[in-house]
């Protein structure tokens, strides 16, 4: 059949749609994520692709979910982004069971690139190769930065702080995640530039990024250790 190079996701190359199902490159980091979704899919969760295994190339295989991926943060708003606390506050919590520790498995890429939507409503999410244990903040923390999107240059338009409060209440974050949250922000912005490569094409444009979404987080600290933690 023939193959339909699909543009939705980001951290992968060589994402193509055959019929209804997706073939990926595998990685070394794949058989966690795989079998991680093979665990969800035994617990009924709804919103993770499904893994078929590896085709005659080695690619692995994915039930295709249906809708759109959005090409670029910023096009989403807090109606979607609370759906969305709600789906990865699922998965945590089943994940518990899968990493038998007080850590849960984040997905540490949830853009809203790697969301499926249908109707303008969040309904599946994609590319987990970089799952891995940790910690619930982890996650939330990158959520928050993209989803709001801190570093946008119109973020004196937005109410980050207030949208930041309203998903955190839908995820039902409690008193530890929300500890020293402003740290916790820069920490994950700072991740990202660590892991990238200064030869990227991208990095010093993800740099700058970073840094821009890093002041507001300096800027507002007393607020955000006042009203979150």
């Amino acid at each position: 059949m023939q193959e339909e190079i699909l543009t939705g996701g980001r951290s992968t190359v060589g994402v193509v749609k055959i019929g209804n199902e997706v073939r990926r490159p595998h990685k070394n980091e794949s058989d966690f994520a795989n079998n991680f979704l093979q665990f969800l899919e035994k617990q009924n969760y709804p919103f993770s692709q499904r893994y078929l295994g590896r085709d005659e190339q080695g690619r692995d295989r994915f039930l295709f979910i249906n809708g759109t991926v959005p090409k670029d943060i910023e096009k989403t708003n807090l109606v979607q982004l609370c759906d969305f606390m709600k789906m990865v506050r699922q998965f945590h919590d089943i994940s518990l069971d899968f990493t038998n520790s007080k850590k849960v498995v984040c997905h540490n890429d949830l853009s809203p690139c790697n969301t499926v939507f249908q109707n303008n409503r969040p309904v599946g999410i994609i590319d987990w190769d970089s799952a891995a244990p940790g910690e619930r903040w982890e996650d939330l923390t990158y959520i928050l930065w993209l989803w709001i999107n801190i570093g946008s240059h119109r973020r004196s338009e937005i109410n980050i702080l207030g949208q930041m409060k309203t998903a955190l209440s839908a995820y039902n974050a409690d008193k530890k995640t929300l500890a020293n949250f402003a740290d916790k922000l820069i920490w994950r912005m700072e991740k990202v530039i660590s892991q990238m490569s200064p030869q990227n094409f991208q990095y010093e444009r993800t740099k700058n990024w970073v840094e821009f979404s890093k002041l507001w987080v300096q800027e507002n600290r007393i607020k955000l250790i006042g009203e979150i933690g």
